[in-house]
């Protein structure tokens, strides 16, 4: 479970650079692969037929772009509370994250700035897991509100 307070409003002017998003873990196991593959539609088999996983040279099913994608956006949204929005989001899948691995959402606020109306927030993000560590880094913008506005 996460240690971010869900009801919490984060302010821009409480951020600091540096700062760690501590993020969440999710244990990835065969309930979960059913979940993601019944939620997303993706019925490739190489995620949800291990065998078939194996004939294509991996070594089992893995969780698809769509799963990483909302990994990381429940991160941003999650630490950027009621009022924030999420700007940008990008990141990289050069790894895989399979079945009976414990995945890691976290990350760090990078840079902190004012475009015209705008306060917004620059941080690198990261999947990752037990056995191959980083899997999916990323680079966000996350807008935040403005004390006493």
């Amino acid at each position: 479970m996460s240690d971010i307070d869900y009801m919490a409003e984060r302010y821009w002017e409480d951020v600091s650079v540096g700062d760690q998003i501590a993020g969440f873990e999710k244990n990835l196991d065969w309930t979960q692969m059913v979940l993601q593959v019944s939620g997303s539609q993706d019925w490739n088999l190489v995620h949800h037929d291990l065998d078939y996983a194996r004939d294509s040279g991996m070594p089992g099913i893995f969780y698809n772009t769509g799963w990483t994608t909302g990994m990381l956006g429940r991160l941003l949204t999650d630490w950027a509370g009621r009022s924030g929005w999420v700007e940008k989001l990008s990141f990289q899948m050069r790894g895989m994250n399979f079945s009976g691995t414990a995945v890691r959402a976290h990350g760090v606020v990078t840079a902190k700035r004012k475009d015209g109306e705008h306060a917004l927030v620059d941080l690198d993000i990261f999947l990752e897991n037990d056995q191959a560590g980083v899997t999916s880094p990323g680079k966000a913008t996350v807008r935040l509100p403005i004390k006493d506005q």
